[in-house]
């Protein structure tokens, strides 16, 4: 299916679903849903943009004079409207302009998180707050699964760069550097679009791998211990993820058995997936599980979440979520473990629900084998150890 073709079959959608619920309109605001329905790229800053989607009329896309001419290359068919600058004097502000279209609506739906300053400036009879591209966006087209699984093939090149460079003593910053080949491959291949295109390659080492969402020196140096790697890419506007737990020397016992513990909750979550099962029971289940194992003090986080067009959006796999799993839903499988001052330990995968479970999109190894590194390439340890020099972290 061509772009276009997508893109009109996602604004058709909407529009039965404003018929439904008896909405005439429907105001998109943000940037990844207006991306989502017209592919346009572009920075917000400070000036808002908006795409009014109709029941019956084609959209009206309403945008700063200064994006005016370049947005003119839109590929879907719609009416483009602009407004001076923010802020502009009376009658030249955006919602001068909105609210001159909307004054002849009656009921006009809006998504839940847009910005009170904005919902404060538009005036309609009657305001609805209801997430109905955000639940679109849930369940992905044969259009989406390809732009994704490309992603993904990435995300395995970017991690297969990770542990191919790793060694003990080398430092963080060898690794978010890595990201720059995955970059210079998309350029090549004219794959690369800046606005909606980020790639990050990263290494806790032990013991900061026990703090998932801290931020490691450039200077700390892997060594013994839990390492946890991430390949988290966005490229051209779709996501994916892949993080796995990885040892530079044998792991012990002990590590051993928490290693060994988490890929039992992984296959228990993995096993839940399917159609028609509650996101949240997944995660209460995989809980459970971990808690009579006698990890209760050890888990920080639920056991998943959505991908799509960011690494992190609905559904929610986690305790307290409504989402229930559909066939052609993309999330991650990533429970975790963590032990202060001793490291972490998570594998995450972008998972594609199918009809009768799942499968994986990223498809790194991930058993405990392939995740020991006791072989090293000198050419590796050398460059690491120049890169170290040219930036002084030696």
């Amino acid at each position: 299916m061509l772009l276009k073709d997508e893109l009109i079959k996602r604004i058709k959608t909407l529009q039965k679903k404003l018929e439904i619920e008896n909405l005439d309109s429907y105001i998109v605001t943000s940037e990844d849903n207006i991306w989502y329905l017209t592919n346009i790229t572009y920075k917000p800053e400070e000036r808002p943009f908006f795409i009014i989607i109709q029941q019956k009329n084609k959209p009206i896309l309403i945008v700063p004079k200064l994006e005016e001419s370049h947005l003119n290359k839109i590929i879907i068919d719609c009416t483009i409207l602009s407004y001076w600058e923010y802020p502009a004097g009376k009658g030249e502000n955006w919602f001068d302009v909105l609210n001159d279209v909307t004054k002849h609506f009656e009921r006009v739906g809006f998504e839940t998180y847009i910005k009170v300053d904005l919902f404060d400036h538009i005036h309609v009879k009657e305001k609805v707050q209801i997430d109905l591209v955000d639940e679109m966006r849930k369940v992905k087209s044969e259009f989406e699964l390809r732009q994704i699984i490309q992603t993904a093939r990435y995300c395995d090149k970017g991690m297969g760069m990770i542990f191919e460079s790793a060694y003990e003593g080398a430092t963080v910053v060898e690794a978010f550097s890595l990201s720059r080949n995955i970059q210079t491959k998309l350029i090549q291949k004219k794959m690369f679009d800046p606005i909606t295109t980020s790639l990050l390659t990263a290494v806790w080492p032990a013991p900061t791998s026990a703090m998932p969402h801290s931020i490691p020196n450039l200077s700390d140096r892997l060594g013994k211990g839990p390492n946890v790697a991430m390949s988290y890419f966005r490229i051209n506007g779709y996501a994916a993820e892949c993080e796995r737990t990885f040892f530079l020397t044998s792991p012990n016992e002990e590590e051993r058995e928490h290693f060994d513990n988490m890929m039992r909750a992984r296959k228990l979550a993995l096993n839940l997936i399917k159609p028609g099962m509650r996101a949240s029971d997944i995660d209460t289940e995989v809980k459970y599980f971990l808690i009579k194992k006698g990890y209760a003090e050890n888990m920080l986080h639920r056991v998943g979440h959505g991908i799509g067009l960011g690494n992190h959006e609905a559904p929610w796999v986690a305790e307290g979520s409504k989402d229930v799993l559909e066939e052609n839903m993309l999330i991650s499988v990533e429970p975790g473990l963590y032990f202060e001052g001793v490291g972490g330990y998570r594998h995450s995968d972008t998972v594609l629900i199918t009809k009768n479970g799942c499968e994986f999109i990223t498809q790194f190894p991930d058993d405990i084998s392939s995740m020991t590194k006791t072989s090293f390439n000198i050419s590796k340890i050398i460059k690491g150890i120049i890169t170290q020099k040219i930036l002084k972290l030696s």
